[in-house]
């Protein structure tokens, strides 16, 4: 019993590990500009950077919420980003985020003096019931164990006629990103749709709307990724290797069908 803890302790510990590389090294943190987001984006015929388009993404996630009343929960808070952007409709005594990794949680302070950030896990989470007006979820319940914990947390967390409002990622396979980052019981066999909808449906989630955006949001994302990766090379700021390795990476990407992009919004019924 005390090996088998221990083993499921330094799984997580590592998991932590792997996304921190990921998202807080060098590169990725010059793609994302000043304001540390960390999400593909929402890309209009005009957008011409990735920091515009991840706050393109926030105004069309946030346009879910007719009103913007009481307090919200920012869960995979990232690096504040976020959170520092939710301060343009609430106070910031009403912006929580939470995050399983403590390095960017202190990231976040740093980033998001006027918010308060917690250390979390998504899928059992601390909070009373009912203690949330709206919680927002950009890219991040595809990494949770499991997005199925996570919807019924958000459920119990949320006031009666509160909005749950999300970015997700459909995957079909693990084939690209591997179990660490997409838990296989995450998984959407065939990306259907009606599948995907029976777990807020049978948590007791109203008005739910799926907005399909693997084009607007996913694909136009790695196009411009390549192409950003394509003038650091040029210029001499990666070098051949990490060139190529990038660019096969991201056209595989660009070539998968088992992948698909939604904008979600939930509705907890008024009691």
């Amino acid at each position: 019993m005390t090996n088998q803890n221990v083993k499921v302790k330094m799984d997580k510990s590592q998991y932590i590990s792997n996304f921190d590389n990921l998202i807080l090294n060098s590169v990725t943190r010059k793609i994302y500009g000043q304001q540390e987001f960390f999400n593909v984006g929402y890309w209009y015929s005009n957008t011409q950077s990735q920091e515009e388009a991840c706050l393109n993404l926030l105004e069309k996630l946030l346009d879910f919420i007719p009103q913007k009343r009481g307090n919200i929960l920012d869960v995979g808070s990232g690096l504040g980003a976020t959170a520092n952007y939710l301060l343009k409709y609430y106070l910031s005594t009403d912006v929580v985020g939470i995050n399983i990794s403590s390095q960017q949680i202190e990231r976040s302070r740093v980033n998001a003096p006027k918010c308060k950030f917690i250390c979390m896990d998504a899928t059992q989470m601390e909070f009373e019931d009912n203690s949330f007006d709206n919680i927002i979820c950009v890219e991040a319940v595809f990494y949770f164990d499991t997005r199925a914990k996570f919807i019924q947390e958000a459920w119990r967390v949320l006031k009666p006629g509160g909005h749950l409002i999300l970015s997700d990622i459909i995957f079909d396979n693990t084939e690209h990103f591997g179990d660490w980052i997409v838990s296989p019981e995450n998984i959407v066999k065939e990306k259907n749709i009606k599948d995907y909808k029976k777990i807020y449906q049978q948590v007791g989630f109203e008005n739910l709307e799926f907005v399909e955006a693997t084009e607007t949001c996913w694909l136009k994302h790695f196009r411009y990724l390549k192409s950003w990766m394509e003038e650091e090379f040029k210029v001499g700021e990666v070098d051949e290797q990490t060139y190529q390795l990038n660019v096969n990476a991201i056209d595989g990407l660009l070539r998968s069908s088992s992948i698909d992009y939604l904008l979600v919004s939930a509705k907890k019924p008024v009691k």
